[in-house]
């Protein structure tokens, strides 16, 4: 018995490792040998709560960080929850998605004023590539589009939401998508007003320079043949023909759309799932024909460099300032606003979890400390006294 207890004593000293040279020994036997053992000093369990105690604070400090921990350490995969959880499921629930999407819209507000400019450049170039492809098939389809409208309108959405793809995939950015994901993030607490709007206008100023710098390459490029340039002359013409009031709801409605795209892209684990959960979303609004901002960043002044009938002015204050105010709403308040209410702080919800699940961390971890102190204190004195 007094053996047994012995090696509960030696192994409890390994596991912990707070245990001093000794300081009085004493001799036990058997048959075949004689061994020395030698007994901690006597404010071992002093050492051991030390240690558990450390354990202890550092688990709560590193739970307390949230999503203040630093971003390039974090990814899409990883919950905010008090397990710091990594999901091998396909998808994400619903509350830990839009936690991801404000976590997501922290991420891209945090960068650096010049790597959100560069990442909103290559989106807006991103952007221009949808546009073209759609422009270029969808303008050439003939008499079939004249026998029926709605081919080149199906084909337009099923190719445009490559653009989305795209820039998910390799984390840039898009006005659109920041003023849904970066508002998320301030209504949870995650930035500051300061760092919302320098979001919004830099994201908005690469993607203006992102999708011209494409119009003028597509130009350049020679790739225009006159059925997408017919397509190209009347689609401007078109959003530029539309009263401001109509003009904001279509905006609303296609943001609205949009920020649900990032949103069940970000809930997805896979590409496949990406794709899926932007690809529908997307081609929605461009079906409808709905107004988005940065598209007609690259369609208006692509226009207007292959001679339609418009100025910049006309551009400008008829279709880009509605509609940039339009996708803003939808973004921020349809969006980030509504599932902040139903899964986040605004109703209260987010926060109260994980202040319980906080608060029962703390009793688990506490209740573990008792009882391996009392198991050496017990282990300590069988070996004593036995």
């Amino acid at each position: 018995m007094m053996i047994r207890s012995l090696a509960l004593l030696l192994a409890a000293a390994s596991s912990t490792t707070a245990f001093a040279p000794a300081s009085r020994s004493f001799h036990t036997s058997t048959p075949y040998s004689r061994t020395v053992m030698s007994l901690p000093k006597p404010d071992v369990l002093a050492a051991t709560k030390e240690k558990v105690n450390g354990d202890f604070d550092g688990l709560v400090n590193k739970n307390k960080k949230g999503a203040a921990q630093d971003v390039e350490e974090r990814s899409e995969r990883i919950s905010l929850d008090i397990s710091k959880t990594t999901y091998t499921a396909m998808v994400k629930s619903a509350p830990d998605a839009y936690i991801s999407f404000a976590e997501k819209g922290a991420s891209n507000a945090h960068l650096p004023k010049r790597k959100i400019f560069h990442q909103s450049v290559l989106g807006g170039c991103y952007v221009g590539f949808g546009g073209l492809i759609a422009i270029m098939i969808s303008g050439n389809l003939g008499g079939i589009s004249a026998a029926n409208p709605a081919i080149a309108k199906m084909a337009f959405a099923a190719l445009f939401p490559v653009n989305l793809l795209l820039i998910i995939s390799t984390s840039g950015q898009l006005f659109t998508g920041n003023s849904a994901t970066v508002a998320a993030a301030k209504f949870e607490g995650f930035v500051s007003w300061k760092d919302l709007w320098n979001s919004w206008s830099v994201s908005l100023l690469g993607n203006v320079v992102g999708c011209s710098l494409f119009a003028a390459a597509t130009i350049l490029a020679q790739v225009l043949n006159p059925g997408a340039t017919n397509a190209v002359i009347n689609t401007a013409l078109g959003k530029c023909s539309v009263g401001v009031v109509p003009t904001i709801m279509r905006a609303i409605m296609c943001n609205w759309m949009v920020s649900m795209a990032v949103f069940l892209s970000g809930a997805a684990n896979d590409m496949c799932g990406k794709m899926v959960g932007c690809w529908f979303p997307i081609s929605t609004f461009v079906g409808i024909g709905l107004e988005h901002s940065i598209a007609n960043l690259f369609i208006l002044p692509l226009a207007l460099m292959v001679g339609a009938p418009l100025t910049l002015m006309d551009i400008i204050t008829k279709n880009l300032v509605p509609v940039i105010v339009g996708n803003a709403i939808a973004g921020a308040f349809i969006v980030a606003g509504s599932y902040s209410y139903q899964f986040g702080r605004l109703g209260g919800l987010r926060r109260a979890l994980f202040a319980e699940k906080l608060a029962n961390i703390r009793k688990e971890l506490a209740a573990a400390r008792d009882a391996r102190d009392k198991q050496l204190e017990a282990d300590i004195q069988s070996a004593l006294y036995e």
